[in-house]
């Protein structure tokens, strides 16, 4: 009797443990799947925003952003540098520059000094008014082309400012979520004849 007793209890006990082996196992195994489906949700998730002042939504993820983000942006680092007053044109090349790699720094900063000691020495204003914009596919970067309306308003230049046509490429990267810009130089001029790229 105290043999069979011992005997169905140790079958009773290998039982047990089987069975919470068993459940450790499917619980790892179902952590496992539901941390790299959260983990996989996260990182392709995508948000819809529509902004203050912007004509359309955009979607964007923590890797990349759509084709409306990039215009958003583009259209926005383009009034911070070129639609200024002597009295705006330091906190909006300020805000530029927070856009900008700390490595790439030092040459936009030179560059937007030089512009603003101008604006500020002879009293300048101007506006930049978007004509058009391409994106280069190979390289992802953005060509904006527009028109540059000046007008003096209190300093030393005498002389009539025309409208001048400029045109600005804009390198635009897509790091942890974050845009960053890594050079926004003038690009010679030249009339848009393929509307195909268009944005």
């Amino acid at each position: 009797m105290k043999f069979q007793v011992k005997e169905t209890r140790n079958r009773v006990v290998v039982v047990m443990l089987m069975s919470l082996t068993s459940l450790l196992a499917l619980s790892i195994a179902g952590n496992c799947i539901t941390g790299s489906l959260a983990w996989h949700f996260w990182r392709t998730q995508k948000t819809i925003t529509t902004p203050m002042m912007f004509d359309r939504a955009f979607t964007s993820t923590s890797a990349e952003g759509d084709a409306a983000l990039n215009s958003m942006m583009v259209r926005s680092l383009i009034n911070l540098r070129l639609s200024v007053t002597p009295e705006t044109v330091d906190g909006q090349h300020a805000a530029l520059l927070r856009w900008v790699p700390s490595e790439d720094r030092p040459e936009m900063k030179k560059a937007l000094a030089a512009e603003a000691e101008y604006v500020k020495k002879n009293g300048v204003s101007t506006v930049f008014r978007i004509d058009d914009e391409t994106t280069d596919t190979g390289n992802g970067d953005i060509t904006v082309r527009g028109v540059l309306s000046a007008s003096t308003s209190n300093g030393s230049v005498l002389l009539p400012l025309p409208d001048v046509n400029k045109s600005y490429r804009l390198s635009v990267g897509y790091v942890d979520g974050l845009l960053r810009l890594t050079a926004f130089p003038e690009v010679p001029w030249t009339p848009v004849s393929d509307k195909t790229n268009r944005e």
